[in-house]
């Protein structure tokens, strides 16, 4: 993949990254039924998406997994940088925690803002170096 097929892909994995977070916020101010659990769900994915869409853009390849530490640890040291204070490992569980009835007892108002802004922080370190 060339430079400007690196950047065309990196964008669409990054518009998806978008998208989830769009959905996970739709989700949470939802007044008559808000789902902390999808929103959790969808903010890691949030985060993930974007992070792929990072290595994509540096031409790093990387393994399909959700684990975002694994994701930030392929980035060369001055990209991990960015993310050294944000909370992956925490995130990360939200891969599958919640997603089947009776995985766990359920994500609370806080911890899906929490997962909202962990992933609007993590889309938001993404895009400046794509835009």
């Amino acid at each position: 993949m060339n430079d400007k097929e690196r950047e065309e892909e990196a964008l669409k994995w990054l518009d998806r990254a978008r998208k989830d977070l769009r959905a996970a916020k739709m989700l949470f101010n939802n007044d008559e039924e808000p789902d902390f659990d999808l929103a959790c769900y969808l903010s890691q994915q949030c985060a993930e998406k974007s992070l792929k869409a990072l290595l994509i853009y540096l031409g790093i390849r990387f393994a399909y997994k959700h684990d975002l530490e694994y994701l930030m640890g392929l980035l060369p040291a001055n990209e991990q940088g960015k993310f050294a204070e944000v909370e992956l490992e925490w995130l990360s569980s939200w891969a599958t925690e919640g997603r089947y009835p009776g995985d766990a007892a359920g994500a609370t108002r806080e911890e899906a803002q929490k997962a909202i802004d962990i992933a609007e922080t993590v889309y938001n370190k993404v895009v400046i170096p794509l835009v």
